[in-house]
């Protein structure tokens, strides 16, 4: 075979392997399809946008019809909303917390709360109980620290609440 016969011949091998992909190319794609509009999916939920959500949802569900496609799916949004569910839970906890220092600010010592359970000053406490802004972000608490909060409350409620007075 000459050189120019040859490189003919790759030619036509390379176009016949771009306009006829493989099937494992085929399924490349696919999954990198899929991919990208479960992140779409995942961008809608989100933003909290449960019509486009559902709109979404039912897309996936009719274009991606294969067994492995439907189980990838159902997994990701079992992940999505279980991550949802703990992030809901959190906020609770985050608003329950205010609330009750909201209804009890006067009597709550978060000075010592601050000092004693969070080695930390009464400023960094009120930066999270009021959800500052710090360095652009909203000042939080973690899980650790809500419970930390609430351990701090029951501890101080247990020590007054075994205060005796003798007449």
């Amino acid at each position: 075979m000459t050189g120019l016969a040859s490189e003919t011949s790759c030619l036509k091998e390379l176009e016949i392997s771009i306009n006829r992909p493989s099937e494992r190319g085929v399924i490349n794609i696919n999954k990198m399809e899929l991919k990208n509009q479960l992140e779409i999916l995942k961008i809608i939920n989100d933003a909290g946008d449960s019509e486009k959500f559902k709109e979404q949802y039912l897309f996936l569900k009719e274009k991606f019809t294969s067994e492995s496609e439907a189980e990838q799916i159902n997994d990701f949004v079992d992940k999505m909303l279980k991550e949802s569910m703990e992030v809901s839970t959190r906020n609770i906890k985050e608003i329950r917390l205010r609330y009750h220092l909201i209804m009890n600010k006067e009597i709550i010592p978060v000075s010592y709360i601050a000092k004693n359970y969070f080695k930390k000053s009464k400023e960094w406490l009120y930066q999270r109980i009021n959800g500052n802004l710090i360095s652009g972000k909203s000042a939080r608490f973690s899980d650790s620290e809500i419970d930390t909060f609430y351990f701090a409350l029951h501890d101080l409620s247990n020590k007054i609440g075994s205060i005796a007075i003798n007449p």
